[in-house]
């Protein structure tokens, strides 16, 4: 889900403060649509879309940007660039010097709007066209100036990965273990993974898949660095506990049994389904996969809780569309993110399992209702929790970071290297990789 580029410009530290997020200084952005007030050229404009399949496959594309733009404004239309095509990615289509209207990026990596000089600030065209940001989960417009280093935003939300505790039914009944509920914390899911890890019949049936160590980190926003210091930030108490929490997830006789020792989220989604792990903290994706499953019987609880965190789930996760400073059609291209962030594209989304970046209830109440396999499923448990902000990267790609953690982790599952040994090793190439950034050779 991240897809790192090797850029080697930097750039300096800004804060990242969501104040002045709606960029309606002086006035209610809200009070007047953009549609009252900004009328576009009547000739036809094209906006090039650029996006991984990953981020928004061919039919989300049309369905939630092409055709809406198209039903809305006649004159727009919308083209489609795709960044997981050889040649296509960001640093080539600059590098080609066809620099496209819209990016798309997660917010892990998108400093590098800065590093390849796209970055542009989008508050202008907010109160040009009257945008109410307000309508906008705020931890999603807080995360966008964390993750681009800068005060004011570079781009807007589309949707969010939504994350969840998905469960099998029939590895809890065999075994007459109660079903996992709402509001459980870590601690919590590890109880139910010890009963429901055993050797049964000749198969090793698990409790519990966790994802990596990363995911906790986001959960409690844990920084890899201070970069007031320019210094790697690992060897800390919360890193230290988090392990510990991780690693006691993992240290459960059979959990990281036969082809289990290397953590591998794919593998997991299968033994799911195949009905030999009972419990899977996994995404909005997961959802796809049980939609093609459906003899399996299955539900949904909350992302669990970490103590230091009460009522937090996952990050946010959203893929962030950024109007590139170099495009020639910018009131266009806000047309096109106004459009997605419209009340109607988000229900749409909603309704079909994309988890919607509006505060409005009546749109949130929509999600997973257009999926008819799924209609009694606890799906709103998926954006039930509060989402958590990222910490900030400095200059680097968060991928660079989550691999030097999860390596780490992936040690002290193997009981390889203690937590100690492990940290202290993660700090020395965190401090490597900031060191390569400061002298641009990242």
């Amino acid at each position: 889900m991240r897809h790192s580029l090797s850029i080697v410009l930097a750039f300096s530290l800004c804060g990242g403060l969501l104040a002045g997020c709606s960029g309606a200084k002086g006035g209610d952005p809200g009070q007047t649509k953009a549609s009252e007030t900004f009328e576009l050229p009547s000739d036809p404009v094209t906006v090039q879309f650029a996006a991984s399949t990953t981020m928004f496959p061919e039919e989300d594309f049309q369905r939630y940007v092409a055709d809406p733009v198209k039903k809305k404004y006649p004159n727009i239309t919308v083209e489609r660039i795709n960044t997981s095509e050889k040649g296509k990615s960001m640093n080539d289509l600059v590098v080609a010097g066809t620099v496209p209207d819209i990016v798309v990026l997660y917010p892990g990596n998108l400093n590098q709007l800065n590093d390849l000089g796209l970055a542009f600030n989008h508050e202008e065209l907010m109160k040009k066209h009257k945008f109410d940001s307000a309508r906008v989960i705020p931890e999603m417009l807080e995360t966008i100036k964390i993750a681009s280093n800068q005060n004011h935003l570079l781009g807007l939300p589309s949707y969010n990965n939504a994350f969840a505790l998905f469960y099998n039914k029939d590895v809890f009944d065999r075994f007459g273990v109660p079903y996992p509920k709402d509001g459980m914390t870590w601690d919590d899911v590890k109880q139910l993974a010890l009963k429901l890890t055993r050797m049964d019949g000749g198969i090793q049936y698990r409790g519990i898949y966790a994802d990596n160590l990363y995911r906790g980190g986001r959960q409690l926003a844990l920084p890899y660095a201070d970069f007031k210091t320019g210094k790697a930030q690992m060897q800390t108490d919360a890193w230290k506990e988090l392990m510990t929490l991780w690693a006691g997830l993992y240290d459960i006789p059979g959990v990281m049994a036969g082809d289990f020792k290397s953590l591998n989220y794919g593998k997991n989604e299968q033994a799911l389904v195949k009905g030999e792990l009972a419990m899977l903290v996994g995404y909005s994706n997961t959802l796809g996969m049980l939609r093609k499953a459906p003899d399996v019987k299955w539900d949904l609880v909350a992302y669990p809780e970490n103590k230091k965190a009460p009522g937090v789930g996952q990050r946010v996760d959203t893929p962030v569309l950024s109007i590139t400073n170099q495009s020639k059609n910018k009131d266009a291209a806000f047309k096109v993110l106004e459009t997605v962030l419209s009340d109607e594209v988000q229900s749409d989304m909603a309704r079909n399992g994309r988890a919607p970046v509006l505060k409005d209830e009546k749109v949130r109440a929509q999600y997973g209702q257009g999926i008819p396999e799924f209609q009694g499923k606890n799906l709103a448990a998926m954006i039930k929790p509060k989402l958590a902000v990222i910490a900030p990267l400095g200059n680097i790609n968060e991928g660079d970071f989550d691999r030097i953690s999860n390596a780490a982790f992936q040690s002290v599952a193997n009981k390889e290297k203690d937590i100690n040994t492990a940290l202290r090793e993660s700090d020395e190439q965190v401090n490597k990789v900031l060191e390569a950034a400061k002298n641009g050779t990242k």
